[in-house]
């Protein structure tokens, strides 16, 4: 049996021609969009893809297409719809239409959308992303640290390039009285793909920093709401509400509230407004310091004003004063005197009484007192004859005693007992080791003395 061949293209026709019979009509379809761009010639290329609730994988995926005179009415009619462009993340309700080309192969055809659909999903997860933060109770968090009452050192997370942060640091450099702030800038993404990744770094760097900063400001400025929709991720909410640092946000314009704003502590609608607020902060002491000062002046002038009118009232009673103390004084002496003259007189007479009877009892004790010595003086010439007989006998007997230890102890008597003494050079030999072959000996006895020459010595 012969086969039947067909070419590519004849193949792709087929394919195309079946389904166009196949699915002929228009399908309304909810897909997220992964992917969207526009050429120059107008026309808008999308990729759409469907993902699994459980584990966000991508489970299906189609090309899209929007030529460019259906682009025009179409992107018109949902920007003022939603107040938002078309971009990447984003649930929509299109209808479409099934095509297959013999280049592009298959794809869909995007001939309207629903704009209502995209509001609802947009508010289905913002409920769900300020739900998460409530049962994990960390929404109120930021929004209830205190306030610092003077913020000078200021954290920003911001574009360089952004006009916000331009205008921020134009106004609050330029406030009117001066005020000095430390600003640091913390460069992040603030629209796109990258913004919730971008802005999340730049908080957990500057929490590594907390104690160098007072607040930390969080700045975008215009554009289009669905360039703020990354400010409403749970990523970026759940950072600035568990952040130790109270968070300004100048993310959006007067229409616009975002999750990040609701879970700040202060949420200010421009970055020029976040200026003047903190601006604001310093005139409130300002205002404060003011006020004091002017209550302090008043009251030192109050005070010295009193003060005046005591001293002049004091300088017209003053003579009147001195002359009454003077008088009141005098009369204290007066009296200080004849109490003093009473109380000498008191005295010098206890005084003599007291003499007179030292004077009367001394003459009975020296009497006393030589009468007893000159007893003493009796007994002992009575006794000296006695005591100095008994210390001669004493002193006689120890005399005796030495004498006769002398005698025992005297060398010669020594000798006489047969000892002898041995001199070597002089020197008293006392040990055999001290002698040695053919030394010259003396030997002193009682009578006489023997010089002697050692021969042969045996010290074992």
């Amino acid at each position: 049996m012969e086969k039947i061949k067909y070419t590519l293209l004849e193949l792709t026709r087929m394919v195309g021609k079946t389904m166009a019979e196949s699915f002929p009509e228009r399908y309304w379809i909810v897909s997220e969009i992964n992917e969207i761009r526009e050429n120059v010639n107008g026309h808008c290329y999308l990729e759409l893809v469907e993902k699994d609730q459980e584990n966000d994988r991508i489970v299906a995926r189609s090309r899209a297409t929007i030529w460019a005179h259906t682009w025009r009415m179409l992107r018109s009619y949902f920007e003022t719809s939603t107040s938002q462009s078309l971009g990447k993340g984003m649930m929509i309700l299109v209808e479409v239409s099934i095509e297959f080309h013999e280049l592009y192969g298959f794809s869909l055809n995007i001939r309207d959308i629903d704009p209502v659909y995209t509001l609802g999903d947009l508010e289905r997860r913002r409920a769900e992303t300020i739900s998460k933060l409530e049962k994990e109770g960390i929404i109120n968090m930021n929004r209830e640290l205190p306030f610092p009452v003077m913020p000078s050192r200021i954290a920003v997370v911001s574009s360089p390039q952004a006009a916000g942060y331009e205008d921020f640091m134009h106004q609050i450099t330029n406030n009117p009285k001066r005020y000095r702030f430390e600003i640091t800038l913390f460069p992040a993404v603030m629209q796109g793909d990258n913004t919730g990744r971008s802005v999340t770094e730049a908080l957990e760097l500057i929490f590594r920093q907390e104690s160098m900063y007072d607040v930390v400001v969080i700045l975008r400025g215009g554009g289009s709401a669905s360039d703020l929709n990354s400010f409403d991720s749970y990523e970026i909410a759940s950072h600035i509400a568990q952040l130790p640092l109270p968070v300004i946000t100048g993310i959006g314009h007067e229409r616009d509230r975002t999750i990040a704003g609701m879970v700040a502590n202060t949420d200010l609608k421009t970055p020029t407004a976040v200026a003047e607020f903190l601006i604001g902060k310093f005139n409130e002491i300002d205002m404060k310091i003011t006020n004091l000062s002017g209550r302090l002046a008043g009251k030192v002038s109050q005070i010295i004003y009193q003060n005046n009118q005591f001293i002049s009232t004091s300088v017209k009673d003053l003579p009147l004063i001195i002359n009454h103390n003077i008088k009141q004084k005098g009369r204290h002496l007066r009296s200080k005197g004849s109490n003093l003259a009473m109380s000498a007189t008191g005295f010098l007479q206890k005084t003599k009484h007291k003499l007179h009877s030292v004077h009367s009892g001394f003459g009975f004790i020296v009497k006393n007192h030589l009468l007893g010595l000159k007893n003493n003086q009796r007994d002992l010439r009575m006794r000296i004859p006695d005591k100095t007989k008994e210390l001669l006998r004493i002193q006689s007997g120890r005399l005796e005693l030495l004498g006769n230890t002398t005698v025992l102890v005297d060398p010669v008597n020594i000798l006489k007992k047969g000892y002898a003494l041995v001199h070597k050079q002089g020197r008293i030999v006392k040990s055999i080791f001290e002698i040695n072959n053919d030394d010259i000996l003396e030997t002193k006895l009682h009578d006489g003395r023997i010089d002697s020459k050692v021969i042969r010595i045996n010290k074992d």
